[in-house]
């Protein structure tokens, strides 16, 4: 299933970039932006030594990076709303802080260390709610593919060391602020998922006692700087 969603979303992806090259004439935009990102505490369970079991884990503040290539579609857009479709790229970043693994009953885990990485392509569908001055509010939606790098032990040197590519989506809102009529700076907030990843769970000689996975939400805020042809 998860591949069949990774195609769907490449065939978005494929669909918004055919739009914008017909849509160049009416002006095409670049952006990039930077901000904090927050994962949310994830349970990766699955089946470790046996038996089922989970490890809950917690990540620190982070950061993310993104560049998107955008145009707005005249075709869907009138003068109150704006319609725009952009094909995103984005990083983020987040050490994890603690982990409880339910195999050692309810404490926390000690020598915690490491990190997950995510890289993503999104294509995205934006609207914005034009106004008569210089803020214009937009939201959107993306569907994509993110890779997700996890590497991070625990206790005695356990680890949760893999890589897995999956479906993934993001929901937008943001507002823009016109600077003059090419240049606009934008703040926005961004909730995305990487549905399903996996991993698997190795013990200290690196032998795998198991894989489990779990979804990975990421709630990010950021600012960017959006520059119009």
């Amino acid at each position: 299933m998860v591949t069949r969603l990774i195609l769907a979303s490449a065939a978005l992806t494929v669909s918004a970039s055919a739009l914008a090259a017909q849509s160049l004439t009416d002006g095409i935009y670049l952006q990039g932006f930077a901000g904090y990102s927050q994962l949310q505490d994830s349970d990766f369970s699955g089946t470790v030594n046996g038996s089922n079991q989970s490890v809950d884990t917690d990540f620190d503040g982070g950061y993310g990076l993104g560049i998107a290539v955008g145009t707005e579609i005249p075709q869907w857009s009138n003068d109150v709303i704006g319609t725009r479709i952009e094909l995103e790229l984005s990083y983020r970043d987040n050490d994890v802080d603690g982990v409880n693994f339910s195999g050692n009953g309810p404490g926390a885990e000690g020598n915690v260390s490491g990190d997950v990485k995510q890289t993503s392509l999104f294509a995205n569908v934006l609207v914005d709610f034009k106004q008569t001055g210089a803020f214009t509010p937009y939201v959107g939606l993306g569907l994509g593919a993110t890779y997700s790098d996890l590497d991070f032990s625990y206790g005695p040197g356990v680890e949760l060391d893999d890589t897995d590519t999956t479906f993934a989506a993001q929901i937008i809102a943001g507002v823009a602020y016109d600077v003059n009529e090419n240049v606009a700076l934008t703040l926005d907030t961004r909730y995305a998922r990487a549905f399903d990843v996996s991993s698997d769970r190795l013990a200290p000689n690196g032998a795998s006692t198991g894989s489990v996975e779990d979804d990975i939400d990421a709630f990010s805020v950021n600012f960017g700087l959006r520059y119009g042809f």
